[in-house]
């Protein structure tokens, strides 16, 4: 008994032994498993903000080498770095002729033969040909009100048909009221039914024909207003481009005779760009008259084709139904055989005028038709003339000013300075206007420039120094600010200009920094405790609990605006009383008010 007595009692305080170790321990075993962090205190006193920023040297006035046509180097004469004055050999060109000027005789070859091609179809005279090319060929309004005359000519010749059939079919119905006449009229009568069956089938033919040829006639004459139309939108294109072509001229001609003015340079460009835009309306409009005149001539195709079949039908259903007046008249005719009385003869008289007035009206309707036909095949065949020829006149004088303007196989320097960059090589095709060389003028400036925030801008003045970070070699290298600008590709920030001097070259890499007078701060906290997340920006501070077993320490968040920085350090405004202890690194992430552990203990 006494044995598990005193078993009991070992037991006992083994275990309290063992509880009291964990308590004493616990505090240390926790701490190991808690994220440690490293902290300072929040101070105050002096900093000095700088504005960091790079980027490369560049020229603040440089001279693009270009030429207005597409050709072949042949030889490139200087290295990137040379000096060189203006009249020196800059590139050797392939001597051949541009490929604008090569484009530009095939399309005149084309458009010569599509001319005479045209010339040729209309079957027109010499005379008319040279009127049309002399430009005395009709207007607009003209043509439309010949061919509206022409469509009146032709409505007014069927109504005249329809009142003489009228007038027919009315005597004939007299006739056949008064007729006692009791001859055989058989062969008449099956004459008679023969001819309206035949009648019927004309007409009918002739409808078919009109369904397929007044949309392909409507499509014509919709081609044609659009062909007509897109004429005159190129003759203005045209013009707008001749009097871009004469201003830009002008603006460089005053530029080489003053290359040192930038004002004639800035208007020799703006004439550029204005001629540049006005080319592009011309060949927009050029490219509209193409396919003008493309959907004019498939129209016009399309028109021949169903033309002759429409005529041949419009002709038959006319003879027809003068066949069916005449079986009609024959049979009148047969009916009145003994009829003696006057009232017969005074009709059959009638009748007589009456169908011969209708076969009248019937070849005036033709003859009007066919008037119709000449007036739009021959209006059509005018304006197709005169485009292709103003399209061949046109391609005359580009390849004439193309050939005018050519610049032969040497390029030459227009300035003295030195070279920064070479865009070519030999064998290079340089198309028109591509920059080939770039060079820089003698006495101007080198610039770096970079990107700042609106606050950093701020702290930045023109004629400030700016410190050169990277200049490893030790070369004579100083910038000052010059310019202060707003970043076009971002609002908010702005662009710090610095003018280079000393020892640099287009291309250099620098840093540089540009520092502001020290000021006092009540609330300075180290730049890299500095959080920011969508609500803002903000720090962790310690706050310390006490408990039975020690102090434990919590991060707590408190809302940050930072005034200024520097390398280092933050001068800042928050709920901070200014001796609190912030986080500035730690071992793992952490959240707000989540427990951690001292790197000190």
């Amino acid at each position: 008994m006494t044995d598990r007595k005193d078993k009991i009692k070992n037991i006992t305080i083994i275990f309290l032994l063992v509880m009291l170790i964990l308590t004493f321990f616990s505090n240390t075993i926790m701490n190991y498993s808690l994220v440690e962090v490293s902290t300072q205190q929040v101070t105050s006193g002096q900093i000095t903000s700088k504005v960091r920023g790079s980027g490369s040297v560049e020229a603040s006035e440089s001279y693009s080498v270009t030429i207005e046509e597409t050709r072949k180097i042949a030889t490139v004469n200087v290295k990137k770095d040379a000096e060189v004055a203006t009249g020196d050999l800059l590139f050797t060109l392939e001597d051949t002729d541009s490929d604008e000027l090569d484009a530009a005789k095939k399309s005149l070859n084309e458009a010569q033969a599509a001319y005479e091609s045209a010339v040729l179809t209309a079957g027109i005279t010499v005379a008319e040909r040279q009127s049309i090319e002399a430009g005395k060929g009709s207007s607009l309004t003209q043509k439309q009100n010949e061919i509206a005359a022409a469509n009146q000519r032709v409505k007014d010749a069927q109504a005249a048909v329809d009142a003489a059939q009228a007038s027919v079919d009315k005597i004939k119905a007299q006739i056949d009221a008064v007729s006692n006449s009791t001859a055989d009229t058989t062969a008449e009568e099956k004459a008679v039914l023969d001819a309206e069956k035949k009648n019927s089938e004309a007409q009918d033919s002739l409808t078919s024909a009109e369904s397929d040829y007044t949309p392909v006639k409507s499509a014509y004459d919709t081609a044609l207003s659009g062909l007509q139309s897109a004429q005159s939108t190129y003759d203005e294109a045209v013009a707008l481009k001749n009097e871009a072509q004469l201003n830009c001229d002008k603006a460089e001609k005053a530029y080489n005779d003053d290359k040192t003015n930038n004002d004639k340079k800035t208007a020799w460009d703006n004439a550029k760009t204005a001629l540049d835009g006005s080319v592009s309306a011309m060949n927009k409009a050029k490219r509209q008259l193409d396919t003008a005149q493309s959907t004019f001539n498939t129209c016009q195709a399309n028109l021949n084709k169903v033309q002759g079949s429409y005529d041949s039908a419009k002709s038959a259903a006319t003879d027809r139904k003068n066949a069916l007046s005449n079986a009609n008249y024959n049979l009148s005719v047969k009916k009145l055989t003994g009829t003696n009385t006057a009232e017969a003869n005074n009709l059959q008289a009638q009748l007589n005028t009456a169908t011969a007035a209708l076969t009248d009206a019937n070849t005036a309707l033709t003859s009007a038709t066919n008037d119709q036909k000449k007036v739009t095949d021959k209006i059509s065949g005018e304006v197709t003339i005169a485009s292709a020829y103003k399209t061949m006149t046109d391609l005359q004088e580009e390849v004439a000013k193309l050939q005018a303007k050519s610049i032969g196989t040497e390029i030459t320097s227009p300035i003295s300075g030195t070279v920064t960059d070479i865009a070519v090589t030999a064998g290079t095709t340089v198309n028109a206007n591509d920059v080939m060389m770039t060079i820089q003028p003698e006495n101007k400036a080198y610039v770096l420039q970079f990107s700042v925030t609106e606050n950093q801008a701020k702290k930045v003045r023109v004629g400030d120094t700016a410190e050169v970070l990277n200049n490893w070699y030790g070369n004579d290298v100083s910038a000052v600010v010059s310019a202060i600008r707003k970043d076009p590709q971002n609002r908010s920030n702005s662009i710090i200009i610095c003018e280079m001097k000393g020892d640099v070259s287009v291309g250099d890499s620098y840093t540089l920094s540009i520092g502001e007078q020290s000021s006092n701060y009540d609330t300075i906290v180290p730049t890299s405790a500095i959080r920011e997340d969508s609500n803002g920006k903000f720090i962790l501070i310690i706050e310390s609990k006490s408990t039975p077993l020690g102090n434990r320490y919590y991060a707590r968040r408190v809302d940050v605006d930072v005034i200024t920085s520097d390398d280092t350090k933050s001068a800042v405004t928050g709920a901070l009383e200014g001796y609190e202890y912030v986080i500035t690194t730690t071992t793992k992430p952490i959240k707000e008010n989540e427990q951690v552990r001292l790197a000190s203990e």
